[in-house]
Protein backbone atom coordinates (compact mmCIF):
# COMPACT_ATOMS: atom_id res chain seq x y z
CA UNK A 1 0.00 0.00 0.00
CA UNK A 2 1.41 3.54 -0.94
CA UNK A 3 0.69 6.00 2.02
CA UNK A 4 -0.27 9.95 1.36
CA UNK A 5 0.39 11.71 4.71
CA UNK A 6 -0.88 15.39 4.89
CA UNK A 7 -1.96 17.51 7.67
CA UNK A 8 -5.62 17.66 6.84
CA UNK A 9 -8.22 18.22 4.65
CA UNK A 10 -10.64 21.31 4.59
CA UNK A 11 -13.53 22.00 2.15
CA UNK A 12 -10.89 24.02 0.12
CA UNK A 13 -7.71 22.70 -0.74
CA UNK A 14 -4.18 23.94 -0.71
CA UNK A 15 -1.83 23.01 -3.90
CA UNK A 16 -0.27 20.23 -1.98
CA UNK A 17 -3.97 18.63 -0.93
CA UNK A 18 -4.77 18.99 -4.47
CA UNK A 19 -1.56 17.35 -5.55
CA UNK A 20 -1.99 14.53 -3.13
CA UNK A 21 -5.57 13.72 -5.04
CA UNK A 22 -4.56 14.11 -8.19
CA UNK A 23 -1.76 11.66 -7.53
CA UNK A 24 -4.27 9.53 -5.68
CA UNK A 25 -6.86 9.46 -8.77
CA UNK A 26 -3.34 8.62 -10.90
CA UNK A 27 -3.00 5.65 -9.09
CA UNK A 28 -6.08 4.49 -8.78
CA UNK A 29 -6.66 4.95 -12.86
CA UNK A 30 -3.36 2.72 -13.20
CA UNK A 31 -4.37 0.14 -10.70
CA UNK A 32 -2.01 1.30 -7.69
CA UNK A 33 -2.93 0.95 -4.36
CA UNK A 34 -3.03 4.27 -2.58
CA UNK A 35 -4.47 5.93 0.60
CA UNK A 36 -4.91 9.66 1.49
CA UNK A 37 -3.99 10.19 5.79
CA UNK A 38 -4.32 13.16 7.35
CA UNK A 39 -2.76 13.16 10.71
CA UNK A 40 -5.07 16.13 12.75
CA UNK A 41 -8.40 15.17 14.26
CA UNK A 42 -11.06 16.57 11.54
CA UNK A 43 -14.88 15.79 12.56
CA UNK A 44 -15.71 16.82 9.05
CA UNK A 45 -13.04 15.15 6.92
CA UNK A 46 -15.21 12.62 5.41
CA UNK A 47 -18.07 15.10 4.52
CA UNK A 48 -15.08 16.95 2.71
CA UNK A 49 -13.68 14.19 1.10
CA UNK A 50 -17.00 13.49 -0.49
CA UNK A 51 -16.72 16.64 -2.29
CA UNK A 52 -13.43 15.66 -3.69
CA UNK A 53 -13.98 11.95 -4.88
CA UNK A 54 -12.02 10.41 -2.43
CA UNK A 55 -13.74 9.34 0.10
CA UNK A 56 -13.63 5.87 0.46
CA UNK A 57 -9.73 6.51 0.30
CA UNK A 58 -9.31 8.38 3.00
CA UNK A 59 -8.44 8.51 6.91
CA UNK A 60 -7.29 9.78 10.03
CA UNK A 61 -4.70 8.59 12.15
CA UNK A 62 -7.28 9.58 14.62
CA UNK A 63 -9.94 7.63 12.62
CA UNK A 64 -7.67 4.35 13.37
CA UNK A 65 -7.04 4.89 17.07
CA UNK A 66 -11.06 5.49 17.18
CA UNK A 67 -11.87 2.98 15.24
CA UNK A 68 -13.79 4.97 13.08
CA UNK A 69 -12.14 4.16 9.38
CA UNK A 70 -15.17 2.28 8.11
CA UNK A 71 -18.55 2.76 10.08
CA UNK A 72 -22.34 3.57 9.32
CA UNK A 73 -24.47 5.27 11.11
CA UNK A 74 -28.07 3.88 11.02
CA UNK A 75 -29.77 5.45 14.31
CA UNK A 76 -29.79 9.31 14.92
CA UNK A 77 -30.69 10.52 18.21
CA UNK A 78 -33.80 13.35 17.95
CA UNK A 79 -32.00 15.50 20.00
CA UNK A 80 -34.62 18.27 20.18
CA UNK A 81 -37.44 15.74 21.51
CA UNK A 82 -34.90 14.40 23.76
CA UNK A 83 -34.38 17.56 25.56
CA UNK A 84 -37.66 19.33 25.60
CA UNK A 85 -39.54 15.82 26.69
CA UNK A 86 -37.25 13.89 28.42
CA UNK A 87 -35.49 16.13 30.08
CA UNK A 88 -38.55 18.98 30.45
CA UNK A 89 -35.66 21.53 28.93
CA UNK A 90 -36.42 24.85 27.45
CA UNK A 91 -35.25 25.17 23.31
CA UNK A 92 -34.80 28.23 21.99
CA UNK A 93 -34.08 28.63 17.99
CA UNK A 94 -31.60 30.99 16.88
CA UNK A 95 -33.10 32.75 13.68
CA UNK A 96 -30.86 32.72 10.72
CA UNK A 97 -28.87 29.53 11.96
CA UNK A 98 -28.91 25.86 12.48
CA UNK A 99 -28.38 26.59 16.54
CA UNK A 100 -30.48 26.05 19.72
CA UNK A 101 -30.09 27.41 23.46
CA UNK A 102 -31.53 25.00 25.97
CA UNK A 103 -32.38 26.04 28.80
CA UNK A 104 -32.96 24.68 32.46
CA UNK A 105 -36.05 26.78 34.92
CA UNK A 106 -34.88 29.89 33.11
CA UNK A 107 -30.64 29.08 33.59
CA UNK A 108 -28.53 28.52 30.25
CA UNK A 109 -27.34 25.32 30.47
CA UNK A 110 -26.42 23.92 26.65
CA UNK A 111 -25.78 25.90 23.89
CA UNK A 112 -26.20 23.31 20.60
CA UNK A 113 -25.05 23.85 16.82
CA UNK A 114 -26.47 21.40 14.11
CA UNK A 115 -25.20 20.87 10.38
CA UNK A 116 -28.76 20.49 8.91
CA UNK A 117 -31.98 22.61 9.14
CA UNK A 118 -34.10 19.88 10.37
CA UNK A 119 -31.86 19.81 13.79
CA UNK A 120 -30.77 16.28 13.28
CA UNK A 121 -27.00 16.11 12.97
CA UNK A 122 -25.25 17.78 15.69
CA UNK A 123 -21.87 20.00 14.91
CA UNK A 124 -21.14 20.56 18.33
CA UNK A 125 -22.67 21.35 22.02
CA UNK A 126 -21.29 23.62 24.55
CA UNK A 127 -22.00 23.37 28.19
CA UNK A 128 -22.07 26.30 30.87
CA UNK A 129 -21.79 26.18 34.80
CA UNK A 130 -23.89 28.15 37.08
CA UNK A 131 -22.03 31.34 36.26
CA UNK A 132 -22.54 31.18 32.69
CA UNK A 133 -18.73 29.89 32.06
CA UNK A 134 -18.53 27.22 28.74
CA UNK A 135 -16.74 24.18 30.64
CA UNK A 136 -17.20 21.33 28.30
CA UNK A 137 -18.02 21.38 24.57
CA UNK A 138 -18.84 18.04 22.71
CA UNK A 139 -18.13 17.48 19.10
CA UNK A 140 -19.13 15.34 16.57
CA UNK A 141 -18.30 13.26 13.66
CA UNK A 142 -20.28 14.53 10.24
CA UNK A 143 -21.17 10.45 10.12
CA UNK A 144 -23.29 11.05 13.35
CA UNK A 145 -21.47 9.77 16.32
CA UNK A 146 -19.42 11.66 19.16
CA UNK A 147 -16.12 11.82 18.44
CA UNK A 148 -14.54 14.35 20.88
CA UNK A 149 -15.26 15.67 24.35
CA UNK A 150 -13.02 18.79 25.39
CA UNK A 151 -12.91 20.07 28.63
CA UNK A 152 -11.90 23.33 30.03
CA UNK A 153 -11.11 25.49 33.25
CA UNK A 154 -13.32 28.21 33.92
CA UNK A 155 -11.24 30.99 32.18
CA UNK A 156 -11.85 28.04 28.63
CA UNK A 157 -8.81 27.00 28.40
CA UNK A 158 -8.22 23.22 27.30
CA UNK A 159 -7.35 20.65 30.25
CA UNK A 160 -8.10 17.76 28.87
CA UNK A 161 -9.91 16.09 25.54
CA UNK A 162 -10.90 12.84 25.32
CA UNK A 163 -11.57 10.78 21.68
CA UNK A 164 -14.41 8.43 20.96
CA UNK A 165 -15.31 5.54 19.36
CA UNK A 166 -18.48 5.17 17.80
CA UNK A 167 -19.41 2.77 19.84
CA UNK A 168 -18.97 5.43 23.17
CA UNK A 169 -15.34 4.13 24.46
CA UNK A 170 -12.84 6.66 25.28
CA UNK A 171 -9.50 5.64 23.36
CA UNK A 172 -7.40 8.69 23.50
CA UNK A 173 -6.69 11.07 26.45
CA UNK A 174 -4.68 14.43 25.69
CA UNK A 175 -3.79 16.54 28.50
CA UNK A 176 -2.92 20.20 28.96
CA UNK A 177 -1.23 22.48 30.80
CA UNK A 178 -3.68 25.11 31.75
CA UNK A 179 -1.01 27.45 32.69
CA UNK A 180 0.72 27.71 29.43
CA UNK A 181 -0.30 30.67 27.22
CA UNK A 182 -0.65 28.46 23.98
CA UNK A 183 -2.07 24.86 24.14
CA UNK A 184 0.84 22.56 25.09
CA UNK A 185 0.36 18.51 25.63
CA UNK A 186 1.33 17.31 29.00
CA UNK A 187 -0.14 13.58 28.44
CA UNK A 188 -1.27 11.30 25.52
CA UNK A 189 -3.06 8.22 26.80
CA UNK A 190 -3.81 5.44 24.64
CA UNK A 191 -6.42 3.26 25.90
CA UNK A 192 -6.87 -0.81 25.05
CA UNK A 193 -5.17 -0.59 22.07
CA UNK A 194 -4.66 -4.53 21.08
CA UNK A 195 -4.94 -5.08 24.77
CA UNK A 196 -2.77 -2.71 26.10
CA UNK A 197 -2.38 1.06 27.12
CA UNK A 198 0.25 3.32 26.42
CA UNK A 199 1.11 7.11 27.25
CA UNK A 200 3.04 9.37 25.14
CA UNK A 201 4.66 12.83 25.55
CA UNK A 202 4.09 14.41 22.39
CA UNK A 203 2.00 14.23 19.45
CA UNK A 204 4.99 13.46 17.56
CA UNK A 205 5.09 10.03 19.27
CA UNK A 206 1.79 8.91 18.79
CA UNK A 207 2.49 10.22 14.99
CA UNK A 208 5.42 7.51 15.24
CA UNK A 209 3.44 4.48 17.42
CA UNK A 210 1.02 5.28 14.26
CA UNK A 211 3.10 5.38 11.41
CA UNK A 212 4.50 1.52 12.82
CA UNK A 213 1.15 -0.25 13.67
CA UNK A 214 0.49 0.88 10.13
CA UNK A 215 2.75 -0.61 8.17
CA UNK A 216 2.95 -3.76 6.74
CA UNK A 217 5.81 -4.98 4.86
CA UNK A 218 5.74 -4.19 0.88
CA UNK A 219 4.34 -0.29 2.02
CA UNK A 220 5.87 2.94 1.10
CA UNK A 221 5.30 6.22 2.82
CA UNK A 222 5.54 9.44 0.65
CA UNK A 223 5.24 12.30 3.21
CA UNK A 224 3.98 15.39 1.27
CA UNK A 225 2.97 18.23 4.11
CA UNK A 226 6.72 17.62 5.39
CA UNK A 227 6.79 20.13 8.81
CA UNK A 228 3.88 17.59 10.04
CA UNK A 229 4.41 14.37 8.72
CA UNK A 230 8.17 13.70 8.33
CA UNK A 231 9.72 14.69 12.19
CA UNK A 232 7.82 11.69 13.69
CA UNK A 233 9.63 9.32 10.58
CA UNK A 234 13.06 9.91 13.11
CA UNK A 235 11.05 8.02 16.02
CA UNK A 236 10.06 4.86 14.04
CA UNK A 237 12.09 1.84 13.22
CA UNK A 238 14.15 2.61 9.66
CA UNK A 239 12.70 -0.41 7.94
CA UNK A 240 9.89 1.66 7.45
CA UNK A 241 10.29 3.64 3.91
CA UNK A 242 9.58 6.87 3.46
CA UNK A 243 10.30 9.31 0.86
CA UNK A 244 9.66 13.32 1.48
CA UNK A 245 7.93 15.50 -1.41
CA UNK A 246 8.61 18.79 -1.70
CA UNK A 247 6.28 20.74 -2.90
CA UNK A 248 7.98 24.50 -3.09
CA UNK A 249 11.53 25.79 -3.07
CA UNK A 250 13.74 24.12 -0.85
CA UNK A 251 15.60 26.96 0.36
CA UNK A 252 14.83 30.43 2.46
CA UNK A 253 16.55 32.78 -0.52
CA UNK A 254 15.14 31.63 -3.56
CA UNK A 255 17.52 34.32 -5.38
CA UNK A 256 20.51 32.43 -3.87
CA UNK A 257 19.38 28.57 -4.25
CA UNK A 258 23.21 27.39 -3.54
CA UNK A 259 24.12 29.62 -1.11
CA UNK A 260 20.87 29.88 1.05
CA UNK A 261 19.96 27.81 4.20
CA UNK A 262 17.21 24.87 3.96
CA UNK A 263 13.36 25.73 4.87
CA UNK A 264 13.22 25.09 8.54
CA UNK A 265 9.77 23.16 6.86
CA UNK A 266 12.22 20.70 5.56
CA UNK A 267 15.16 20.83 8.50
CA UNK A 268 13.58 17.32 9.30
CA UNK A 269 14.75 15.49 6.18
CA UNK A 270 17.90 17.66 5.19
CA UNK A 271 19.38 17.18 8.51
CA UNK A 272 18.50 13.40 8.66
CA UNK A 273 18.80 12.19 4.77
CA UNK A 274 19.89 8.65 5.99
CA UNK A 275 16.30 8.37 7.35
CA UNK A 276 14.45 8.92 4.10
CA UNK A 277 14.73 6.56 0.91
CA UNK A 278 14.27 9.50 -1.50
CA UNK A 279 13.32 13.21 -2.21
CA UNK A 280 10.40 13.85 -4.70
CA UNK A 281 10.34 17.45 -6.89
CA UNK A 282 8.17 18.44 -9.44
CA UNK A 283 11.38 20.46 -11.69
CA UNK A 284 14.11 19.14 -13.26
CA UNK A 285 16.36 22.40 -11.98
CA UNK A 286 14.96 21.46 -8.63
CA UNK A 287 16.34 18.20 -8.93
CA UNK A 288 19.64 19.14 -9.80
CA UNK A 289 19.66 21.54 -7.24
CA UNK A 290 19.01 19.11 -4.14
CA UNK A 291 21.42 16.61 -5.83
CA UNK A 292 24.24 19.15 -5.71
CA UNK A 293 23.29 20.07 -1.99
CA UNK A 294 22.70 16.57 -0.71
CA UNK A 295 25.78 14.97 -3.08
CA UNK A 296 23.58 12.94 -4.26
CA UNK A 297 23.49 10.42 -0.97
CA UNK A 298 19.86 9.36 -1.46
CA UNK A 299 17.59 9.49 -4.56
CA UNK A 300 16.02 12.63 -6.19
CA UNK A 301 13.32 12.24 -8.65
CA UNK A 302 11.26 14.98 -10.58
CA UNK A 303 7.44 13.86 -10.60
CA UNK A 304 5.45 16.32 -11.49
CA UNK A 305 2.48 16.97 -9.37
CA UNK A 306 -0.30 17.14 -11.95
CA UNK A 307 -0.57 15.84 -15.29
CA UNK A 308 -2.87 16.15 -18.11
CA UNK A 309 -6.21 14.40 -18.84
CA UNK A 310 -8.21 13.62 -22.03
CA UNK A 311 -11.14 16.17 -21.78
CA UNK A 312 -13.39 18.72 -23.93
CA UNK A 313 -11.02 21.71 -25.20
CA UNK A 314 -11.82 24.70 -26.39
CA UNK A 315 -11.79 26.10 -30.35
CA UNK A 316 -7.96 27.55 -29.66
CA UNK A 317 -9.20 29.61 -32.86
CA UNK A 318 -11.92 31.67 -31.23
CA UNK A 319 -11.25 33.83 -28.68
CA UNK A 320 -13.43 34.27 -25.99
CA UNK A 321 -16.29 36.93 -25.96
CA UNK A 322 -17.09 39.24 -23.45
CA UNK A 323 -14.86 41.56 -21.62
CA UNK A 324 -10.97 40.48 -21.39
CA UNK A 325 -10.85 38.36 -18.37
CA UNK A 326 -7.26 37.56 -16.42
CA UNK A 327 -6.91 34.55 -14.61
CA UNK A 328 -5.27 33.72 -11.36
CA UNK A 329 -5.73 30.76 -9.37
CA UNK A 330 -3.83 31.19 -6.31
CA UNK A 331 -4.32 31.60 -2.21
CA UNK A 332 -4.35 35.01 -1.15
CA UNK A 333 -1.09 34.84 1.02
CA UNK A 334 2.42 37.12 0.64
CA UNK A 335 4.24 34.77 -1.24
CA UNK A 336 1.45 34.66 -4.51
CA UNK A 337 2.42 39.00 -4.56
CA UNK A 338 -1.22 39.35 -6.33
CA UNK A 339 -1.37 43.31 -5.06
CA UNK A 340 0.88 43.03 -8.57
CA UNK A 341 -1.73 41.69 -10.66
CA UNK A 342 -4.38 44.35 -8.72
CA UNK A 343 -1.79 47.12 -9.96
CA UNK A 344 -1.26 45.87 -13.31
CA UNK A 345 -5.05 46.07 -14.13
CA UNK A 346 -4.93 49.80 -12.88
CA UNK A 347 -2.65 50.35 -15.63
CA UNK A 348 -4.70 48.14 -18.17
CA UNK A 349 -7.55 49.66 -17.50
CA UNK A 350 -6.73 52.68 -19.05
CA UNK A 351 -5.85 50.70 -22.34
CA UNK A 352 -9.10 48.65 -22.57
CA UNK A 353 -12.48 49.70 -22.34
CA UNK A 354 -13.75 46.30 -20.26
CA UNK A 355 -10.88 44.03 -18.33
CA UNK A 356 -11.08 42.12 -15.75
CA UNK A 357 -9.09 40.16 -13.27
CA UNK A 358 -10.93 37.35 -11.79
CA UNK A 359 -8.59 35.98 -8.55
CA UNK A 360 -9.53 32.23 -7.71
CA UNK A 361 -8.40 31.36 -4.29
CA UNK A 362 -8.45 32.00 -0.41
CA UNK A 363 -6.28 32.92 2.32
CA UNK A 364 -5.31 35.56 4.79
CA UNK A 365 -4.72 38.19 2.67
CA UNK A 366 -7.95 39.14 1.37
CA UNK A 367 -8.92 41.75 3.62
CA UNK A 368 -5.44 43.40 2.20
CA UNK A 369 -6.23 42.64 -1.23
CA UNK A 370 -9.46 44.23 -1.38
CA UNK A 371 -8.54 47.55 0.31
CA UNK A 372 -5.88 47.88 -2.64
CA UNK A 373 -9.05 47.36 -4.85
CA UNK A 374 -10.86 49.69 -3.45
CA UNK A 375 -7.99 52.38 -2.86
CA UNK A 376 -7.49 52.02 -6.62
CA UNK A 377 -11.33 52.06 -7.54
CA UNK A 378 -10.84 48.79 -9.12
CA UNK A 379 -14.59 46.94 -7.58
CA UNK A 380 -15.74 46.35 -11.27
CA UNK A 381 -12.19 45.34 -12.48
CA UNK A 382 -11.04 42.83 -10.00
CA UNK A 383 -13.11 39.92 -8.96
CA UNK A 384 -12.70 37.59 -5.97
CA UNK A 385 -14.25 34.30 -6.85
CA UNK A 386 -12.84 32.43 -3.89
CA UNK A 387 -12.33 28.56 -3.99
CA UNK A 388 -13.82 26.68 -6.94
CA UNK A 389 -13.08 23.20 -7.44
CA UNK A 390 -13.63 23.05 -11.00
CA UNK A 391 -12.38 25.48 -13.20
CA UNK A 392 -12.14 24.10 -16.79
CA UNK A 393 -14.61 26.38 -17.98
CA UNK A 394 -13.35 29.75 -16.30
CA UNK A 395 -10.02 28.95 -18.25
CA UNK A 396 -12.00 28.31 -21.26
CA UNK A 397 -13.28 31.78 -21.09
CA UNK A 398 -10.45 33.33 -19.89
CA UNK A 399 -7.60 35.29 -22.39
CA UNK A 400 -4.51 34.67 -20.32
CA UNK A 401 -3.12 33.10 -16.95
CA UNK A 402 -1.40 35.32 -14.78
CA UNK A 403 1.56 34.00 -12.36
CA UNK A 404 3.32 36.52 -9.72
CA UNK A 405 5.02 34.49 -7.09
CA UNK A 406 8.12 34.94 -5.52
CA UNK A 407 8.49 31.53 -5.59
CA UNK A 408 6.30 28.16 -7.13
CA UNK A 409 6.99 24.48 -6.31
CA UNK A 410 5.44 24.11 -9.93
CA UNK A 411 2.14 25.25 -10.20
CA UNK A 412 -0.57 22.97 -10.90
CA UNK A 413 -2.57 25.83 -11.71
CA UNK A 414 -0.23 26.74 -14.72
CA UNK A 415 -0.10 23.12 -15.96
CA UNK A 416 -3.98 23.12 -15.96
CA UNK A 417 -4.35 26.46 -17.66
CA UNK A 418 -1.98 25.34 -20.50
CA UNK A 419 -3.85 21.84 -20.88
CA UNK A 420 -6.75 23.91 -21.49
CA UNK A 421 -5.31 26.05 -24.03
CA UNK A 422 -4.62 28.72 -21.97
CA UNK A 423 -1.90 30.68 -22.10
CA UNK A 424 0.38 32.34 -19.29
CA UNK A 425 2.64 35.12 -18.55
CA UNK A 426 4.67 35.14 -15.13
CA UNK A 427 7.41 35.85 -13.31
CA UNK A 428 10.42 33.60 -14.01
CA UNK A 429 10.86 32.29 -10.65
CA UNK A 430 12.06 28.97 -9.00
CA UNK A 431 10.94 26.76 -10.14
CA UNK A 432 8.45 25.61 -12.44
CA UNK A 433 7.35 28.56 -14.69
CA UNK A 434 10.27 28.35 -16.90
CA UNK A 435 10.17 24.91 -17.55
CA UNK A 436 6.30 24.84 -18.68
CA UNK A 437 6.34 28.43 -20.80
CA UNK A 438 8.00 28.14 -23.73
CA UNK A 439 8.62 32.12 -23.96
CA UNK A 440 7.03 33.26 -26.87
CA UNK A 441 5.39 30.06 -27.78
CA UNK A 442 2.59 29.38 -24.81
CA UNK A 443 2.95 32.40 -22.85
CA UNK A 444 5.62 34.57 -21.28
CA UNK A 445 8.34 34.95 -18.63
CA UNK A 446 9.16 38.24 -17.26
CA UNK A 447 12.10 39.10 -14.92
CA UNK A 448 10.83 38.48 -11.51
CA UNK A 449 8.94 41.84 -9.36
CA UNK A 450 9.43 44.09 -13.03
CA UNK A 451 6.22 45.36 -13.19
CA UNK A 452 6.48 47.33 -15.89
CA UNK A 453 7.80 44.83 -18.41
CA UNK A 454 4.83 42.88 -17.18
CA UNK A 455 2.77 45.78 -18.19
CA UNK A 456 3.80 45.84 -21.36
CA UNK A 457 4.10 42.42 -21.91
CA UNK A 458 0.42 41.55 -20.86
CA UNK A 459 -0.44 44.69 -22.81
CA UNK A 460 1.10 43.90 -26.13
CA UNK A 461 -0.29 40.00 -26.01
CA UNK A 462 -4.35 41.14 -25.34
CA UNK A 463 -3.73 43.55 -28.62
CA UNK A 464 -2.65 40.86 -30.99
CA UNK A 465 -5.62 37.87 -31.68
CA UNK A 466 -3.51 36.14 -33.82
CA UNK A 467 -1.05 36.01 -31.13
CA UNK A 468 -3.05 34.93 -28.74
CA UNK A 469 -4.63 32.06 -31.26
CA UNK A 470 -1.49 30.52 -31.87
CA UNK A 471 -0.10 30.65 -28.05
CA UNK A 472 -3.81 29.04 -27.23
CA UNK A 473 -2.76 26.07 -29.28
CA UNK A 474 0.63 25.74 -28.51
CA UNK A 475 -0.40 25.41 -24.79
CA UNK A 476 -2.46 22.40 -25.20
CA UNK A 477 0.38 20.73 -27.49
CA UNK A 478 3.86 21.59 -25.11
CA UNK A 479 0.83 20.61 -21.90
CA UNK A 480 0.87 17.05 -23.62
CA UNK A 481 4.28 16.38 -22.16
CA UNK A 482 2.72 15.98 -18.76
CA UNK A 483 0.38 13.24 -20.28
CA UNK A 484 -0.49 10.73 -17.68
CA UNK A 485 0.69 8.39 -19.57
CA UNK A 486 4.48 9.89 -19.74
CA UNK A 487 3.98 10.94 -15.50
CA UNK A 488 2.94 7.18 -14.60
CA UNK A 489 6.29 6.52 -15.99
CA UNK A 490 8.55 8.16 -13.81
CA UNK A 491 6.31 6.50 -10.84
CA UNK A 492 6.83 3.09 -12.19
CA UNK A 493 10.71 3.89 -12.17
CA UNK A 494 10.73 5.53 -8.38
CA UNK A 495 9.75 2.14 -7.68
CA UNK A 496 11.95 -0.03 -9.51
CA UNK A 497 14.46 2.06 -7.48
CA UNK A 498 13.26 2.26 -4.37
CA UNK A 499 12.84 -1.33 -4.40
CA UNK A 500 16.16 -2.41 -5.93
Amino acid sequence: MNYFLVNNLGNKLTGIEKSVINRFKLFHSNKIDSHIITLSWNPHLHKHSKIFGINNNIFSMFDFFQEARHIHINTIKDWIEYWKCEQQYEIKYIPNTHDVRVFSNGTRIIYASFHDSEYKYLNYVNYFDSKGRKIKREHYDSRGFLSRIKYLTTKEKTVHESYLTPKGDVKLEVYYDPEAEKERITRIILNNFHNRDYTFDNKNELTAFFYENLYKDGDLFFSDKTGFTSPPFLLTDSKIPVISVLHSTHVKNNDDIEGSDTKNIYKSVFSNLNRFSGIIVSTKQQKMDIERLIHSSIPVFNIPVGYTEHSTLPNVQTLPEGPIKLMSIARYSPEKQLDHQIRLVSKLKEDFDQIELHLFGFGKEQKKLEDLVKTLNLEDNVKFRGFIPDLTSEMHSSHVSLITSNMEGFSLALLESLSNGLPAISYDIAYGPSELIINDKNGYLVPKNDEDKLYETVKTFLNNPELQKSFRSASIIEAQKYSQDEVIKKWHNLFNVIKS
